[in-house]
């Protein structure tokens, strides 16, 4: 097992902007994926979810002069379009989700996804989207392909959309926008939804208590922290989580088949390991390592503690870089009263490890103060299935994994 020398106990930042995640098991819920592949990928508009958004300009447009002005009419009902100084429009319903507002029918270029793998975000319910614009040189239902040669990283083409619906107690709070405007440049927003949803309003700086619970909105500013983890800016779609068994409707197969990305790997990408050492690896790519704990470009980089699964190190539970930087190794975290750091995973003793102890507070929860949560920011709720999956993990998997054991060898275990 690769040393680590203290590395730090950052058990990952939530996405504040994401667009990708929350969890198969645990880490909170995502709406139903109502279409069939067949039904995503046809070429008629139809109906969503009621949480279901969409329209069919690939790209909001600003006057010549770059000014705030009316944007062009996309294609459909949507009209009336004005756009902030970036292009971006001030409303949810003209960026391209919506094809028809008033019935929330999503656009039929606008597709519905689940990850797979879940983002913790409160309890909300979440509902995905992506968008990938026209190959001009195609035959118009034609997509520009997302560049898989990295299989670790993908790079999207210009043009890319993402959005992401929040729902809390059965109503909408908020819609976030990924929309790739260069070949290296990301406009990154929330649009929040009026108490009645019938209408939303760009927020760009942010809401801390928007649910009248301690839910909150992130500022466009903190978008970065997590999304800069990635080389190309998204979280949630990647080769790992679209290999993932609730994966839905988009696979890497699927996506391959229609022309969407540009290689397969050589081999399937299989998490290893046992039910609980796939769905405890599964959560920490999803809430640690996507966005922060990673070797690439995460701000817990100069930790050595990472946890986002790479292709490369996936043969077995012990090869994982979860596994090479954390499991008995020490952290730089004390917690307050004690007298040495703790473990970061230190099998067969949760209460020890680090990971379990950060999760398991959030500043107002349980008298915890600045400084103790993980993650840091754009959370004020325990994740307590994850903390108990993790804690499980722990506890009655890793010991018997420390020499090598059933993880190494034989399929997987099956479970919900």
């Amino acid at each position: 097992m690769g040393a680590l020398v203290g590395a730090a106990c950052l058990v990952g930042l939530l996405a504040a902007c994401s667009s990708s995640s929350s969890s198969t098991v645990v880490g909170g819920s995502d709406a139903t994926v109502v279409d069939g592949m067949a039904g995503v990928l046809d070429s008629g508009p139809r109906d969503s979810s009621p949480d279901a958004d969409a329209t069919t300009a690939p790209d909001g447009s600003t006057d010549d002069a770059g000014e705030a002005g009316v944007q062009d009419a996309p294609t459909g009902s949507v009209t009336d379009c004005l756009v902030g100084d970036a292009g971006e429009s001030v409303e949810l319903r003209c960026t391209g989700l919506y094809s028809d507002w008033a019935s929330r029918t999503v656009s039929a270029d606008v597709h519905q996804f689940d990850p797979g793998l879940h983002l913790w975000s409160d309890g909300a319910v979440k509902t995905r989207w992506i968008y990938l614009p026209p190959d001009p040189a195609g035959d118009g239902g034609t997509r520009l392909p997302i560049d898989t040669s990295d299989m670790n990283e993908w790079t999207f083409p210009v043009g890319t959309k993402f959005w992401k619906e929040f729902v809390l107690g059965g109503k909408r709070i908020e819609t976030r926008l990924l929309w790739k405007q260069g070949p290296s440049s990301w406009y990154r927003t929330t649009y929040r939804w009026s108490s009645d949803e019938s209408s939303t309003t760009e927020l760009t700086v942010g809401e801390l208590n928007a649910d009248g619970n301690g839910y909150e909105v992130p500022s466009q500013g903190a978008c970065l922290t997590c999304h800069g983890g990635r080389v190309d800016d998204v979280l949630g779609f990647d080769s790992v989580s679209l290999s993932s068994a609730n994966a839905t409707p988009f696979t890497m197969q699927t996506l391959a088949a229609q022309g969407w990305i540009t290689k397969l790997p050589e081999a399937g990408i299989v998490i290893p390991g046992s039910a609980i050492d796939v769905a405890a690896l599964g959560y920490l790519h999803a809430n640690c390592g996507e966005a922060c704990h990673n070797s690439r470009n995460g701000l817990a980089q100069r930790t050595g503690f990472f946890m986002r699964l790479q292709v490369e190190h996936m043969s077995s539970v012990q090869a994982t870089d979860t596994w090479q930087t954390g499991v008995n190794q020490r952290a730089f975290f004390t917690p307050p009263g004690a007298t040495s750091p703790l473990t970061l995973l230190a099998p067969g003793d949760a209460g020890a490890s680090c990971v379990v102890y950060r999760m398991s507070h959030r500043t107002g929860v349980n008298d915890a103060g600045p400084g103790l949560q993980m993650p840091p920011i754009d959370t004020h709720k325990v994740d307590e299935a994850g903390v108990s999956l993790i804690a499980q993990w722990i506890d009655e998997v890793l010991p018997t994994e420390l020499d090598g054991g059933p993880s190494d060898g034989g399929p997987a275990e099956t479970g919900d």
